[in-house]
């Protein structure tokens, strides 16, 4: 239910959550349903129909970059009822078990402070909310139940790929190939699904918005209301006035960019907050060679874990590779166009502490210096490997980096140690248990696959673990 600001301000709340994205919901989903909830949203509210009518998404932030900070390097998110959900482009894979324990492994980065089996029930859970299309993957990821839909047909690519290793599977999407939405196009168009068959919290939010649940829109949460130790409500702004909510519980689910610049406007303090500022590297790459090409079910086809896990991970970083199904570029001889494979490669990074968001005139700055050597490495290694994963290559084209991978991640990371951590492992705040901080900002590492699932399964059990 979308309500006023007035009406919201004359009301008693238990819980305020600030955003209204992919964790803020997959938290008040896993919430008690006698709670009374309030949902503040930056942004306005635009249906989809409207959004492709006008082949734009809105409320795409501007955000103010550091004096270190290189121009080639975007960071995305949009302020909008349903968030990034707009705007992603639906590949769902779950992190691998060993992603959860990298230093205890090898000895880079943190370990998370819960497993893969912790998560396991949580991911297979919001799989079948988002009516995940996916297989063939049981043995790199334990499942508990089996995909809610099969995979999409894959590419000519895939096919050839799956005959020389089992480190290539389907990869798992939120674009339909079967459940409630049209099946997908493969338009290539994924960030404006023309059809609506990728999963948003728009085509979705019945699911969230139970009765004692309400939305405010256009309202911009500043900061938590602290009182003896304990969280009371929060700020927000609107219309250019400043109003106070009251509530028993604050959750702060606005992305990982917003959620430090609310605590530290708020006068919390913490040695890691706004800290370690990172996002994966990623890059295209083409290659040519015999039996090669297009013609899959989707968007996005197929991912290679070869270069993923292993004892390379003491060293260098993890790389994931995605068959990509849309051409870049066709290939210049006359009746083999399109026997080229057009691959990403994404790399973990290592966060690094002095990566970071702070307040300047009470607004947050990113200031990034750039990717870990652990990253670069890592990519330079799969780069250099990426060839021999396929059979009769004929030539090997290097694209453009990326210059966004559109995950924002571990300015507020989870931990057991209070003295190095933010959040623990259910994302409440060590300092202040009635305040959750949600999203992949609480990711104490960067896992090479899309973080999405993960922090909507952390949300959705956070919310559960809430009495």
């Amino acid at each position: 239910m979308m309500i006023s600001v007035e009406q919201a301000k004359a009301e008693a709340w238990d819980v305020i959550v600030a955003g209204t994205s992919f964790s803020a919901m997959y938290f008040v989903l896993g919430l008690p349903s006698d709670l009374r909830v309030l949902m503040i949203e930056k942004g306005g509210f635009e249906d989809h129909a409207d959004q492709v009518f006008e082949r734009r998404i809105p409320g795409r932030e501007d955000f103010r970059l550091g004096d270190r900070h290189p121009d080639t390097k975007e960071w995305v998110a949009h302020t909008t009822f349903g968030g990034n959900s707009n705007c992603w482009t639906g590949n769902v894979p779950r992190f691998m078990p060993n992603d959860f324990q990298m230093k205890t492994l090898y000895g880079q980065g943190e370990d998370w402070p819960l497993s893969y089996d912790d998560l396991e029930p949580y991911y297979a859970r919001v799989e079948a909310a988002m009516e995940v299309a996916g297989g063939g993957s049981e043995h790199l990821f334990p499942r508990s139940t089996p995909y809610p839909f099969p995979p999409h047909a894959p590419t000519r690519t895939d096919d050839l790929l799956r005959q020389h290793s089992d480190g290539w599977i389907p990869l798992p999407t939120a674009r339909s190939n079967g459940g409630s939405r049209a099946t997908c196009c493969a338009t290539g168009l994924c960030h404006l699904c023309p059809i609506d068959a990728k999963y948003s919290i728009l085509n979705d939010q019945d699911r969230f918005l139970r009765d004692g649940v309400a939305v405010v829109l256009n309202t911009e949460v500043r900061q938590v209301i602290v009182e003896g130790g304990k969280a009371t409500g929060i700020i927000a702004r609107s219309a250019g006035r400043d109003i106070t909510f009251k509530a028993g519980h604050v959750a702060l689910a606005a992305n990982g960019v917003f959620n430090p610049a609310i605590l530290l406007r708020s006068g919390i303090e913490h040695p890691a907050l706004g800290r370690y500022l990172n996002e994966q590297y990623g890059a295209h790459r083409l290659v040519d060679a015999p039996g090669l090409g297009y013609f899959g079910g989707t968007s996005y086809t197929g991912l290679g874990f070869d270069l993923y896990d292993g004892p390379h991970r003491k060293d260098y970083a993890a790389a994931l590779i995605e068959i990509i199904n849309v051409p870049a570029q066709l290939r210049p001889e006359i009746g083999r166009w399109g026997e080229r494979a057009f691959t990403k490669i994404i790399v973990e990074d290592l966060p690094l502490e002095h990566n970071r968001v702070y307040l300047d005139d009470d607004e947050p700055v990113l200031d990034w210096s750039g990717f870990s050597d652990y990253a670069i490495k890592g990519m330079k290694a799969a780069t250099d490997a990426l060839p021999d994963l396929f059979p009769d290559v004929e030539d090997y084209i290097l694209l453009e980096d990326a210059r966004s991978e559109a995950h924002i991640q571990g300015t507020h990371r989870m931990g057991n140690d209070p003295e190095r951590f933010v959040t623990d492992g259910y994302q409440r705040m060590h300092s202040i248990p009635n305040i959750h901080v949600l999203g992949s900002g609480g990711f104490p590492t960067s896992v090479t696959a899309n973080p999405t699932l993960t922090l909507a399964a952390l949300a959705l059990r956070a919310g559960e673990a809430m009495t």
